[in-house]
């Protein structure tokens, strides 16, 4: 009786073993095809500005960005490294010399700068979108929307 109840236990340990890693000679493989789910078209999808999620939204007098704008190069408090804003959209950038800055534009209470990378293969042109949280004759305070919530990048005015 022993004998059999062995050969039972081990054709169940061998089936099991058989179902678990065979190579799928014996039985169907589950495959998963992605291209059965189907995705909402987002071609047309309504992009809110900044100005619809928070109520109250600072007012931009865009004569007051014109200027040089700096701030302490991370590390290197002595350097300083920013962007200069001209009244006819053209953007400079101040001692970042991969990183060039070409145009900007103000939407309500967002700032566009345009810019490429400087001696990179990929130069695609890219559009950093910052939300401008303070704006006096001396600082600029921005929060780039693809930052964490809370962090903020400062600038004072340069002459």
């Amino acid at each position: 009786m022993l004998k059999i109840f062995q050969k039972v236990l081990l054709l169940a340990v061998v089936t099991g073993m058989a179902g678990c890693g065979n190579g799928g000679k014996h039985e169907e493989e589950y495959v998963h095809d992605s291209s059965l789910l189907s995705i909402a078209d987002s071609s047309n999808a309504i992009v809110s500005d900044s100005t619809t999620a928070v109520a109250d939204t600072l007012h931009i007098d865009t004569a007051k960005l014109i200027g040089k704008w700096i701030q302490p190069v991370q590390g290197l408090d002595k350097e300083m490294q920013g962007f200069q804003l001209k009244k006819n959209g053209v953007a400079k950038s101040i001692n970042m010399y991969t990183l060039v800055y070409e145009r900007w534009q103000v939407i309500r209470d967002t700032l566009l700068l345009w810019n490429h990378s400087d001696g990179v293969k990929d130069t695609a042109t890219i559009v950093d979108t910052t939300i401008i949280r303070e704006l006096t004759d001396t600082s600029l305070v921005l929060f780039p929307v693809k930052a964490a919530e809370g962090y903020t990048e400062r600038y004072r005015r340069s002459k």
